[in-house]
C-alpha cells in the first residue's frame, strides 16, 4: 500500500506542477482570451492551451478523489471522533454510504453550478 500512496503522490505532484505551468503560460505569455486570436506557443494556440488546463485540473481532481478514497478510514475517523467528538468511528459499511453520500452531494453541487451558469450568462446581442 506504500507504493501505491508514494506513486499517487508523484502523479499528483506531476499534474499540480504541469497545471501550474500551463496556468502561467496562459497569464503570462498569452494576451487576454479576446485578444490572442492568431497567437501560437509551440504549435498551440490560446484555446488548446486552455483545453490542455482543463485536462489537467481533471487529472489532479481524479488523483484527489484517489488519494481521499484511499485514506477514508483515516477521514471517517478524524471526523468521527476529532470533529464530532464521537466515542466510535462508524463501521466499514457507513464508511461507504458516506463516502458515496458526499460525492454524489459534491457532483450535484458541480452540475447544479454548471446549469446555474448556463441560464445566468450573457450572449451578446
Amino acid at each position: 500500500m506504500s507504493y501505491v500512496n508514494f506513486w499517487l503522490d508523484v502523479v499528483a505532484l506531476l499534474a499540480v506542477t504541469f497545471t501550474g505551468w500551463v496556468a502561467a503560460m496562459l497569464q503570462a505569455v498569452f494576451p487576454p482570451p479576446s485578444q490572442s486570436a492568431g497567437w501560437v506557443l509551440w504549435g498551440w494556440d490560446y484555446d488548446a492551451w486552455a483545453r490542455a488546463q482543463f485536462a489537467a485540473i481533471c487529472v489532479c481532481a481524479v488523483v484527489i478523489l484517489l488519494h481521499i478514497m484511499l485514506h477514508w478510514n483515516w477521514v471517517c475517523s478524524i471526523v468521527a471522533t476529532k470533529v464530532l467528538r464521537l466515542k466510535t468511528r462508524p463501521d466499514d459499511g457507513m464508511q461507504t454510504i458516506f463516502g458515496v453520500g458526499t460525492l454524489v452531494v459534491l457532483l450535484h453541487l458541480i452540475l447544479g453550478g454548471i446549469i446555474w451558469a448556463m441560464f445566468a450568462v450573457q450572449r451578446p446581442a
